[in-house]
C-alpha cells in the first residue's frame, strides 16, 4: 500500500471519515461505495491481493438484504489484520506507518 496518489487519497478519506464520526451512521449503501472507491484505488498495487479478495466479500455481503453481522466483523478483523501487516511490511514508509496503523485500529473497533 501507498504505492499511487489514489491510495493516498483514499487512506486519508477513510481515517476521516471514521475518526470523524460519520462512520456509525454509514448505510450499507455506502459503504460499498467506499468499498468499490478502495477496490479501484488498489487495481494497480500488486501487493493486496488478500486486501482487494476480502474487500470484494465485504462489498458482496452489504449488498446483501439482510447482511450477516458475524460476516462483516469477520471480514473487518480480516482487514484489520491485512492493514497492519502492511504498516508493519517492508514496504511501509514515513506517515503511512502511522496512518495504516490507524485505520487497522478503526477496523478492528468495527469488526468486535
Amino acid at each position: 500500500m501507498g504505492s499511487n496518489i489514489l491510495e493516498e487519497r483514499m487512506l486519508e478519506d477513510t481515517l476521516l471519515l471514521f475518526q470523524g464520526g460519520k462512520a456509525t451512521d454509514m448505510t450499507a449503501a455506502q459503504g460499498v461505495n467506499l468499498i468499490d472507491g478502495w477496490l479501484l484505488a488498489l487495481q494497480t498495487d500488486i501487493n493486496v491481493g488478500q486486501v482487494e479478495e476480502q474487500l470484494s466479500q465485504l462489498r458482496d455481503e452489504l449488498q446483501n438484504p439482510q447482511p450477516d453481522e458475524a460476516t462483516v466483523k469477520g471480514l473487518l478483523r480480516s482487514l484489520a489484520d491485512e492493514t497492519q501487516a502492511a504498516a508493519e511490511g517492508p514496504n511501509a514508509e514515513g506517515t503511512w506507518t502511522g496512518k495504516l496503523e490507524s485505520l487497522s485500529k478503526i477496523l478492528r473497533q468495527f469488526g468486535s
